[in-house]
């Protein structure tokens, strides 16, 4: 039996996908323990259940989703790219901000060289290694979802399937290790709060945005306005020979130059109501990614897949050992800040701040790292990577 769901069906059963997987997510502790989003263990059920029938020949299942996944994909892009401020930035100090931005790129090189690296004995395409490095680990299921198509154009086999299922597996892990992390460093290198410190991740629980309908059109239609000025970019960027460059890069740095334009006048940008679009795009992206995958397809690798992922998990370790401590500081707040790279080394944002949130419980408040690593480290991340990720896949598809 085939059955088939035009644009609209489509994107209902992605709403729903989404809706389920947040219900799903209150009642299961262990879910909310290592920071899993719902959308990601609903569509993940979904995409298992349609696997097997499909495989079993029992039924086949149709999504017509192309159009509405690139868009929603463009306008989350468009989002990330209108969160780098330049003046933001500035205001944050200098010294710190520079180890971060080292630390973060250096572990985005070296996630990619160690999976380029274990392809070749493990007899996997290289660019394999890259949907098991930062694209996955450190870009999560949105990221992977973006590009592992064109990985598979260049010749890498199921390499949605594997950088998606790489992300999901990742996020586990960033709970799993971050927090012991950061107690390893306090540990070792004998580190204690400021104590007379008011602890700011406390407050931030209590931060309510009001809703206005006016002020939120003009977030839409500023998004909107940015992705249409990088699809611009994407296409004069696209025209030069021998660069592959995805549309929704462009989208990002559309977004990029918008908001560095507006930091010099009086017009406020949002980030509350551009984070909301943020989300709402990310999770109907990533729904009907997780629903028109083949899990079934990582079976063929499941052993190399394993052997890379636990390999990438003692590297992150050592990273924010050896570099991420090193670079922040040397001290608590450089301790806390491991726990935030754990997180977005292998997981994500919300695993980033959980991780921080249980050591600063713990041990005591950690303002700096709180307010500062985890939004900057995002900026970087979310701009350097998928472009990293994008430029580099044709040279590595020949090695």
């Amino acid at each position: 039996m085939v059955v088939s769901f035009d644009v609209m069906q489509s994107c209902a059963l992605a709403a729903l996908v989404v809706l389920l997987g947040r219900s799903l997510v209150k009642r299961v502790k262990f879910f909310q323990t290592y920071c899993i989003p719902g959308v990601i263990v609903c569509g993940l059920i979904v995409s298992i259940l349609l696997s097997v029938l499909k495989n079993g020949g029992v039924l086949t299942v149709n999504f017509d989703v192309k159009v509405l996944k690139e868009f929603f994909m463009d306008i989350f892009f468009t989002a990330v790219g209108l969160t780098a401020s330049a003046k933001l930035i500035k205001n944050a100090g200098g010294k710190l901000l520079i180890g971060i931005t080292i630390t973060t790129i250096g572990s985005i090189l070296a996630q990619n060289l160690l999976g380029i690296l274990l392809t070749k004995p493990l007899g996997l395409h290289p660019l394999l290694g890259l949907g098991l490095g930062s694209l996955s680990l450190m870009g999560g299921v949105g990221t992977s979802g973006a590009i592992a198509p064109m990985y598979e154009a260049l010749g890498a086999a199921n390499a949605t399937v594997i950088s998606v299922m790489g992300a999901t597996f990742g996020m586990i892990f960033a709970s799993l290790i971050g927090g012991p992390a950061s107690r390893f460093l306090i540990k070792r290198y004998k580190l204690s709060a400021n104590k007379n410190e008011v602890d700011v991740s406390k407050q931030s629980d209590n931060d309510v945005t009001p809703l206005n309908a006016k002020s939120f059109m003009g977030s839409v239609c500023l998004v909107v306005i940015s992705a249409g000025l990088g699809s611009y970019i994407a296409i004069a960027v696209g025209n030069l020979p021998a660069i592959e460059f995805p549309y929704f890069v462009g989208c990002m740095l559309g977004g990029v130059i918008i908001r560095n334009i507006l930091d010099h006048t009086s017009y406020e940008v949002n980030e509350a109501e551009v984070d909301v679009l943020n989300s709402v795009t990310l999770d109907l992206f990533i729904a009907m990614t997780m629903m028109t995958i083949d899990v079934t397809k990582l079976a063929d690798v499941a052993g190399p897949f394993m052997i890379i992922l636990a390999c990438q998990i003692v590297l992150m370790f050592l990273w924010v050992w050896l570099a991420t401590f090193m670079l922040c500081g040397k001290d608590y707040n450089a301790a806390v800040m491991a726990a935030a790279h754990v997180g977005i080394g292998l997981g994500s944002g919300p695993n980033a701040m959980a991780n921080m949130r249980a050591v600063i419980s713990e041990y005591g408040p950690a303002n700096v790292a709180w307010v500062v690593f985890t939004p900057f480290a995002l900026i970087v991340l979310d701009i350097v990577n998928p472009i990293f990720c994008t430029v580099i896949a044709p040279w590595v598809a020949t090695l």
